[in-house]
């Protein structure tokens, strides 16, 4: 942070708001999502989670739950597009 904050300041943005959760999509067919406070919708092509701060809606083809727990899910299936609402 040392590096992004003498820069946001010389633009005129003294601190950049966190995001309300994190995402990391792998290329074999899986995606990890941190923040997560609770499954709204589950389907094969679309999950819409509740996240701390809004929602999360995530879409694609053979969506599975891999792993669900402690504020994070694992998705498998082939992720195509997700957005956040809310935040």
């Amino acid at each position: 942070m040392e590096f992004i904050a003498p820069i946001l300041k010389k633009i005129g943005i003294e601190a950049a708001a966190p995001a309300p959760y994190r995402a990391v999509i792998a290329g074999n067919g899986y995606g990890y999502f941190e923040n997560v406070r609770g499954i709204k919708r589950y389907s094969s092509q679309e999950v819409c989670l509740f996240l701390k701060r809004g929602e999360l809606r995530i879409c694609g083809s053979d969506l599975t739950i891999e792993r669900y727990g402690q504020g994070d899910i694992v998705l498998g299936g082939k992720i195509t597009f997700f957005e956040a609402t809310g935040v």
